[in-house]
């Protein structure tokens, strides 16, 4: 899982949470950090967290970033206090699951678990 936010206490947070679930965890403050810590790693992300409002840009454009480079739909999580349409019909068009904030952990459980099953019935 590559946790992309800008603000280092919710990385470590997000580190903390997904590692307790047996989730191996690389978090980066924006998306050329991520992608460095990505190359880094010799490691493909099979899911990305992302933070709505990063420094230099937002979420949705470094999850699409991230999935061009990597030529797949990655299966990707928004997360964000920005409760506006706008910002939730852009995530739904791109295809990005959103949890806004403050993030319940059961909720985010519940996306990870679906995520997994249906990568066993795709395989």
């Amino acid at each position: 899982m590559l946790c992309i936010d800008n603000e280092p206490s919710i990385l470590d947070a997000m580190r903390v949470l997904l590692g307790g679930w047996d989730c191996r965890v690389l978090t980066a403050t924006d998306l050329a950090a991520g992608l460095a810590a990505l190359a880094g790693s010799g490691l493909e992300p099979d899911g990305l967290l992302v933070d709505y409002h990063l420094d230099g840009g937002n979420g949705i454009a470094a999850i699409a970033e991230l999935r061009r480079r990597y030529g797949r739909d990655l299966p990707a999580i928004l997360v964000t206090a920005d409760r506006s349409v706008p910002v939730r019909e852009e995530a739904r068009a791109e295809g990005v699951q959103l949890l806004n904030k403050p993030v319940k952990p059961a909720a985010l459980r519940a996306l990870l678990t679906q995520w997994r099953v249906q990568r066993v019935a795709a395989e």
